[in-house]
Parts: C-alpha cells; structure tokens; sequence
C-alpha cells in the first residue's frame, strides 16, 4: 500500500480512537453524577482518577515534551554564541506557565470586578427595600403588643442573603477556575498533538510510519483517557465536553496533514524554531494546568491524602513506562 494512503488511514484511525476513549469517561461519569453525585464513594473515585491524570501529565511533559523542546531549539541555539550555554527551553516553559497564571489571574480579577458591582447594586436595591419594610415594620409595632419577632426575622433575612452571596461567589470562582483549566489542558493537548501528528506525516517510508503510528496510538488512548477523565469532572456542559474531544482528536489528523504538505512542498528552515517555541509553551501550560490546578485543588480536600498520593505516582509510572518502551522500540 502506498504511504500516503496509510498516512490517510492512520489519520482516521487516531480521530476516531481518540474521540472514543476520551468519551468513554466523559459519558460514563456524566451518567453516575445524575444518579449518585453526592456519594462519598463517587467523589472520592473521580479524586483518585483526577491525581493519576495528572501524573499521565506531569510525565508528558517533563519527559516527553521538555526533551522534545530541546531536541527542536538545539540547532538555533547552537548557530547562536549568546544562548549557547542558557537554558532557552526551559526559559520558554517557564514563560508559558506565567502566561497561563497571568490569564488564570485576568480572569479571576474580572470576575471578581463584576461580582463586586454585583454585590453593590444588590446591596443598593436590599437598602430601598429594607426602607419600605421598616415603615410596615413600624406600622406592625404600633399596632401588635411587641415588635421584637419581627426585628429578628429582619436579621435573619439579612444573614440569610449574606450566607447565600458568599455561597453563589464561592460557586462561580470554582466554575471559572475548572472551566479555565480544562480549556488550557485541551490547548496544550492539542498542540502536542499537532506536532505528534507533524511526526507521522513527516515519515517517507510505510514501516517507520506504521511503527511511529503504535507508540503514538498508545500514548494518544492514555492521554485522551485522562483528558476525559478531567473534563468529566470541570463545570463544562456535557455538550462543551464533547467538542473538547473533538478539538483534542482532530489535533493529531491535523499534524499529520501538515506533516504531509511540508514532505510534498519542502521543509522550511524555520519550522523547528516555531515547533520548539509553541512546544515549549504547551510544556509550561502542562505544568501550570498539573500543580496549579488539579493538585492544588485535589490536595487541598483533606481526604485520602496517601491513596492520591499512590495514584499520582502510579499515572506518572505508567507514562514514563510507555515513553521508555517506545524510546527502546525507535532505537
């Protein structure tokens, strides 16, 4: 079979696939949260799959993605006597962790600026009607032996509204901040992705593209599996969950037709610069997303610290493992 025609086939492969295992989560979680979403049991299973996709994460990046950034930028740096000695990729990880910081912070700062404009007009309209109330008020006291049960019911409203104000402004941080992570992990995801497929394309003979086809297929269903994982448990829509997938599956196909333009027009001489840059971003919005976000927001729940702990380390393990096993098969 031709090899542009086996390309064609793995692109439809890795679309489908990816869609797949991602939504099997996504699906199957959205059905348990309808019929038991307050269970202890149920939170504490989505606790323990949430911290071993993070570690699938933390792996990703530190040893796949960083390694790559290097491997892209070395050349340029090399060609360059000022950044022969400085750690440019890992500078540009770090610069895109502070861009997605600096969004996260953006963000919460507006809502916070709407919540407190909110609040105001809220506090406003509480006062014009706590006016009209007193004058009924007064009008009660006058007329009934004692008016002390209606100034504690007064209070109590008041506490009432306050409790709720802080109830809804707790809520909608947590909203924005799930729905800001798992945009920036389907982002960073589908950038990998892209240049995962970029591989694939990249390849002149069927063999090396069959063979850089398995290890991809593998790393894709546990990456996809954790992503889905992580979306089934954000404030996304079961709807915005589906088109993340699709965004994330439609990445690697995406990669592979640009992998196969740049064979059939010629490879620029800038391309890997570009590919180290946007890599290395994608490596700090992994890590931004892994300790920032899912860890920071798992381990701050004082519940089954050790068994997260455990899972953690058992998703970072099974990553490393499987980029050990596809180094061994490339060599």
């Amino acid at each position: 079979m031709d090899v542009v025609h086996v390309k064609v086939l793995i692109l439809f492969g890795l679309l489908v696939a990816s869609f797949l295992i991602g939504f099997i989560p996504v699906k199957c979680i959205y059905h348990y949260r309808r019929n038991m979403g307050t269970s202890r049991v149920y939170r504490r299973v989505l606790s323990t799959l949430s911290c071993f996709a993070a570690g699938v994460f933390m792996a990703t990046c530190l040893l796949d993605l960083l390694p790559e950034t290097i491997e892209a930028l070395e050349p340029h740096i090399k060609e360059s006597k000022k950044f022969q000695h400085y750690p440019v990729a890992q500078f540009i990880m770090i610069i895109g962790l502070i861009l997605m910081l600096t969004v996260e912070q953006c963000v919460k700062k507006y809502q916070e600026k709407r919540g407190r404009i909110s609040h105001d007009s809220n506090d406003t309209n509480n006062t014009e009607r706590n006016g009209l109330i007193s004058n009924e008020d007064e009008f009660r006291v006058s007329y009934s032996s004692s008016g002390v049960g209606t100034d504690d019911s007064a209070g109590e409203n008041k506490t009432h509204d306050f409790e709720n104000s802080v109830t809804l402004s707790v809520k909608t941080s947590e909203t924005n901040s799930s729905t800001l992570r798992s945009i920036l992990l389907v982002i960073a995801l589908a950038l990998h992705s892209i240049f995962e497929g970029i591989a694939v394309g990249l390849q002149k003979q069927t063999t090396d593209v069959v063979e850089v086809f398995i290890g991809l297929i593998i790393h894709k269903v546990i990456l996809a599996l954790s992503l889905g994982m992580t979306l089934s448990q954000s404030k996304l829509s079961f709807w915005a969950q589906i088109r993340s997938l699709v965004t994330f599956a439609s990445a690697s196909p995406i990669g592979i037709v640009i992998g196969l333009l740049i064979v059939e027009y010629g490879q620029g001489t800038t391309s890997s610069l570009v590919e180290g840059i946007l890599q290395g971003l994608a490596c700090g919005t992994f890590l931004y997303v892994t300790f920032f976000e899912i860890l920071k927001h798992e381990f701050s729940i004082p519940d089954i610290r050790l068994i997260k702990t455990l899972f953690l380390f058992l998703g970072f393990i099974c990553m490393s493992g499987l980029l050990l096993i596809h180094d061994h098969d490339e060599h």
